[in-house]
């Protein structure tokens, strides 16, 4: 019996091999692209081969600019700041990125990670901070949902910069500056950055505002000789946004207006243009930019320079590359850790902090001993095994209100006083893994009690007595389980304590806004929140959950579904292959390792590993032709797999040590 829908898409053969020859490309890269929907040269170029200088300006954050000449004055002035931060990776990394990059430019910065405190900023740690002196606050990765202590931090003095990236409510808090791309007035163009992204784009722009060129205008002009007559086009940025667009003619008579227009700023123009040939003299500063396409327009070929002199600053700017060298691996760890999808921007972000890791895995002392101590294979180290291995063990200081730890690590630059600090997180790390087990018995045992399994669309448990810090882990491991949003509160004296998981398709943060007069304060992500309510709220919050839960959860969204990318044979099975699939790595949220089909195969030599024996071991045949294949949790299915029939599978391509094999999701008996 099948008990997944597997989905299979219809795919278009002759646009397949058109898609693998134009792009010289494996047949299954090109299966698996046409799957995805993409479908023209530029998207499979950009996707396939992401480019550090297609990364987005951190200006056209709404507020980015505010923020950074804030941040720029406390500096200079030597007032002492304050990074508040949220306790899950990705808030250790956007307080290690941003608190480094204040250090590194004379800044007087502390920080904060709350322990018991619960969620966003809290007024006791801002009364504390106001007292030693604190007058400027920069949250990471939180705040956005902290309108009273925002408001609260106003009346004792203190000035607020908000940088999150968590869906926003309604109302801003009254903060000095708010950085989120989720604002509905941000016009930034990639909504998904995680906080840590939010982070680094500030403290890129706050580099930026030390640079030759800050706010200075620079125009990048291209023009077309006829006779006496010129033709040109101009382009006018200003911390490289384009803040102006400009087609205009001229003539060597009138020429003059146009360097009237340009002034003393400088000029980037194509290599063999001739309008500045008689204008040596000018005071301005002329870049030569060498660009051979003669078939396009004036305006195509003006976009062209600004993106190839975006390429050679990059380039020649060591400041910024080492900037980037330096952070972006921090970026890679914390946008893998929460679970943003790995398109467009953030795709770039962890491709190349992934570079950095593989190439010097040494480079952070802490990060190293945990790379060391949990990842077998450390010559090529993984969006899944940061996720698996790394993530983890990083979170699990937070989740054992201990989260300074992790922060601590990061920032160690004496090996020794950082490899102290590992055993401590190593040890937090086997008490999680222990509370984790125990709270899934508890959780799994009143699941039952409180909610009816079938019926219910949404399922809301609340338990006493036990800690906190796993919470969110067990309410993932039941949406896996029953394919339902899943909230887990846990009671403490008045209040409880919620962490959400959901399901694709139902926003978790939505149904929380429509619950949020019953709730104390909440925040999160569409699919994974936190909230904290009153005891005697949670009756009425149930009932009003399952009601918002009837109406938005259809039946399809909870049915258990594959998405499978494309069918292979046993014979397409191959080393290049699998080498070749790495062009679509990182894989992780909106792009997940590729899911196979293969027909009609059989299974031989079964056998059981694991410590309780619930994993099998095994392999597939197909016309005579077998592959190594792993069924995680498979054991229930054994007596069925020795019966020896023909089976339908889907799967995933792995590689084991120096060995492919097969790591099976599902099967279908036919």
């Amino acid at each position: 019996m099948q008990p997944n829908k597997w989905i299979l898409p219809e795919l278009n053969k002759e646009e397949e091999l058109k898609l693998s020859q134009t792009n010289n490309i494996n047949s299954v890269v090109a299966k698996i692209l046409l799957s995805r929907g993409f479908d023209s040269q530029k998207a499979i170029s950009e996707f396939l081969f992401p480019k550090k200088e297609d990364l987005f300006n951190p200006f056209l954050l709404d507020d980015c600019y505010k923020a950074v000449l804030r941040l720029k004055e406390a500096i200079e002035k030597q007032d002492p700041m304050l990074i508040y931060a949220d306790r899950d990776v990705d808030g250790i990394t956007s307080l290690v990125i941003l608190f480094n990059t204040i250090k590194t430019l004379g800044g007087i910065v502390d920080w904060y990670i709350p322990s018991d405190e619960g969620y966003g900023i809290s007024k006791t740690v801002l009364d504390k901070y106001h007292k030693a002196g604190i007058k400027l606050v920069i949250s990471v990765d939180c705040g956005i949902s902290s309108a009273d202590e925002v408001s609260y931090a106003n009346t004792l003095g203190m000035q607020v910069i908000i940088t999150d990236h968590h869906a926003p409510p309604e109302i801003l808090p009254d903060a000095y500056a708010t950085v989120n791309p989720k604002k509905l007035n941000c016009n930034y163009p990639f909504k998904e950055l995680a906080g840590c992204g939010v982070s680094f784009k500030v403290s890129q722009a706050l580099m930026q505002t030390y640079g030759k060129n800050f706010d200075k205008n620079i125009f990048i002009i291209s023009s077309k000789q006829i006779d006496d007559n010129y033709n040109v086009f101009i382009l006018k940025i200003c911390n490289d946004i384009i803040i102006e667009e400009k087609e205009l003619s001229a003539t060597k008579n009138n020429i003059k207006i146009l360097f009237d227009y340009i002034g003393k700023s400088a000029v980037v123009t194509n290599q063999n243009n001739s309008l500045f040939d008689d204008f040596d003299d000018i005071e301005k500063k002329i870049i030569y930019i060498e660009n051979s396409n003669a078939n396009i327009s004036l305006k195509e070929e003006t976009f062209l320079l600004l993106s190839e002199y975006r390429k050679e600053e990059l380039l020649q700017d060591r400041r910024m590359s080492g900037f980037y060298d330096d952070n972006i691996d921090l970026v890679s760890l914390g946008t893998i850790a929460d679970i943003v999808p790995l398109i467009s921007e953030n795709r770039i972000l962890v491709k190349y902090g992934l570079d950095i890791i593989n190439q010097n895995p040494s480079k952070r002392y802490g990060l190293f001993f945990i790379i060391d101590e949990y990842i077998k294979n450390t010559n090529n180290i993984s969006a899944k095994s940061i996720s698996w291995n790394i993530t983890p063990v990083l979170n699990a200081a937070g989740r054992m209100a201990k989260a300074d730890t992790s922060a601590k690590l990061l920032l160690a630059e004496d090996k020794y006083k950082a490899e102290d600090i590992f055993i401590e997180l190593k040890k937090l790390n086997n008490d999680r893994k222990q509370l984790q087990i125990e709270n899934i018995k508890h959780f799994e045992k009143i699941l039952h009690q409180q909610c009816d399994i079938e019926k219910d669309k949404i399922l809301v448990v609340l338990a006493e007595g036990l800690a906190h810090g796993v919470t969110g882990i067990v309410a993932s491991q039941f949406v896996k389980s029953y394919s339902k949003p899943t909230i887990l509160l846990i009671s403490d004296g008045q209040y409880a304590v919620g962490a959400c998981r959901s399901i694709e398709g139902f926003d978790i943060v939505s149904a929380l806004e429509k619950t949020k007069d019953l709730l104390v304060k909440y925040g999160g992500h569409c699919q994974a929140a936190g909230f904290t309510i009153e005891i005697n709220k949670i009756d009425e919050f149930r009932e009003r959950l399952k009601d918002i839960s009837e109406h938005f959860i259809s039946t399809d969204m909870v049915a258990k579904k594959i998405n499978i990318d494309c069918e292979l044979k046993i014979t397409d099975i191959n080393k290049k292959t699998y080498t070749d699939l790495n062009l679509l790595e990182p894989f992780g949220s909106a792009n997940t390792a590729p899911i196979f089909l293969m027909k009609n195969v059989e299974f031989t030599e079964i056998s059981n590993i694991g410590q309780t024996g619930e994993h099998l071991k095994l392999k597939v045949l197909q016309n005579g032709t077998f592959v190594n294949a792993l069924f995680w949790h498979g054991v229930k299915y054994e007596d069925m797999l020795k019966y020896k029939g023909k089976f339908d599978i889907v799967f995933n391509l792995e590689m084991n040590r120096d060995n492919l094999q097969l790591s099976i999701i599902d099967i279908n008996n036919i």
